[in-house]
């Protein structure tokens, strides 16, 4: 009879967390359809999951959380104390990022059909043909899966040996470079956020050149890599990449039929709905027991990027509050491409010293609005920030994986990466620029 009743509180105490991330959606979604639901109702079961896996992480991450809140908290109370009118900054706290939340938690639901290609037991073919399918194969996969192609992909190919500095190359930069375009990514939604009124279809058009061309880049780099004829490749198969693919126009089109409803909300719906229409067909009676896991096992470990979102959502409503009740403008007088090449070169600068690149992005999109005519001018600028700072910043979420998961030396990775910053950094002003002229 004891066990009995300890064992519920147990099973209660694990599946909480999971229950309490899936009940965001349909607030969020609710909120993002009807003006008379609030945005901050969704924002409430943010703040619990909050503190119900806060505890659960690193040292190292709960302390930055903790940090972050503090300020935010601190700058929030004193903007109070100082003047008025700071009260939607209290909202937005409250709102705690909800509708990036809502799609990162719709999004993750996406892993459970997305992987069929990847587990395979095919042997690994070494060669720089199975490189290259391994880096442009893994973008596509990491552009609607996330980090997890990383950490799935360079399993797989540590299994037998340890990974080389070319393979963590390899996934790091099919990984970064999904940031400047994929819908599906984290960096999309804070991006669509931090600059409100930006177009989905011109940051893509202008995100997809920038990633092809960091692609290209590393292909060049992997083909006059010494040890690349040895090296193995992952075999990537079309069952693993046409979801992908095929989410991604969706998306496109959905935004195309219905441009009054966020991409945020249209990528959280077809996550859900495709997974839902899906599943059943991939695992058949089971899907309805590989969902519950995934509630009770897999949104827990979303623990990380959930209070993260929160914690820079405290701290950029109370930076934005303290700076409007002081009466403070740290913004040019006008965001031009000027501007714009200084901001991305200061974002790379802040995420190659450790700034996460949710924190800056949210911090730089509510001080430079003000000053914004053109809200695509910083949303790709944005994106090119975080791109390239995860691909570059030795502590970047992806290269500490790297180094601790697999033992990739952040010096290695630093050495290999010394063409490429460059060029990626030239080829990011080149965009804004293209796009200023363009549209002048």
């Amino acid at each position: 009879m004891n066990t009995a009743t300890n064992q519920t509180p147990a099973k209660l105490d694990s599946l909480l967390p999971g229950i309490v991330l899936l009940t965001i959606i349909p607030l969020s979604i609710l909120a993002a359809f009807s003006a008379e639901i609030p945005g901050y109702l969704a924002g409430i079961p943010a703040w619990v999951a909050l503190f119900l896996l806060l505890g659960r992480q690193q040292r190292g991450q709960m302390i930055q959380r903790l940090v972050l809140l503090a300020i935010g908290l601190i700058c929030l109370a004193l903007s109070q104390v100082i003047g008025d009118g700071t009260s939607s900054y209290l909202l937005k706290a409250l709102e705690a990022n909800q509708m990036i939340i809502s799609m990162l938690v719709a999004v993750s639901f996406l892993r459970l059909v997305t992987l069929s290609g990847l587990e395979t037991d095919d042997q690994l073919p070494p060669g720089t043909r199975a490189l290259n399918g391994t880096l442009f194969g893994g973008h596509l996969i990491g552009s609607v899966i996330n980090m997890s192609s990383v950490m799935i992909l360079g399993d797989r190919l540590s299994a037998n040996r340890p990974l080389t500095s070319l393979q963590g190359l390899i996934l790091l930069r099919g990984f970064s470079n999904c940031a400047v375009w994929s819908p599906f990514f984290a960096a999309m939604g804070v991006i669509l956020i931090s600059a409100p009124g930006a177009s989905l279809t011109t940051l893509v058009a202008y995100g997809i050149p920038v990633a092809l061309s960091g692609l290209l880049l590393t292909s060049w780099q992997i083909s006059r890599h010494p040890d690349a004829s040895s090296t193995p490749g992952y075999p990537l198969h079309l069952g693993a990449l046409w979801i992908p693919m095929l989410l991604a126009v969706l998306v496109m089109i959905a935004h195309k039929l219905w441009p009054d409803v966020s991409v945020i909300t249209l990528v959280t719906l077809l996550s859900l709905l495709f997974t839902l229409l899906w599943l059943p067909v991939k695992t058949g009676a089971r899907s309805p027991a590989i969902l519950a896991k995934h509630v009770q096992l897999g949104l827990p470990r979303l623990g990380g990027e959930v209070t993260l979102f929160v914690a820079a959502a405290v701290l950029a409503a109370g930076i934005g509050a303290l700076l409007l009740s002081l009466d403070i403008r740290l913004a040019p007088e006008h965001f031009g491409p000027l501007a714009a090449c200084v901001t991305l070169a200061v974002l790379i600068a802040l995420a190659m010293i450790g700034m996460h690149p949710v924190t800056s992005a949210v911090l730089a999109g509510s001080i430079l609005m003000p000053s914004v005519d053109d809200p695509n001018l910083l949303g790709i600028t944005l994106l090119l920030s975080w791109s390239i700072g995860v691909g570059l910043s030795p502590f970047s979420g992806v290269q500490i994986s790297l180094q601790s998961r697999y033992g990739i030396s952040a010096l290695t990775l630093l050495r290999m990466n010394r063409f490429y910053a460059p060029t990626m950094i030239v080829i990011g002003f080149g965009s804004i620029l293209l796009y200023s002229y363009l549209n002048a």
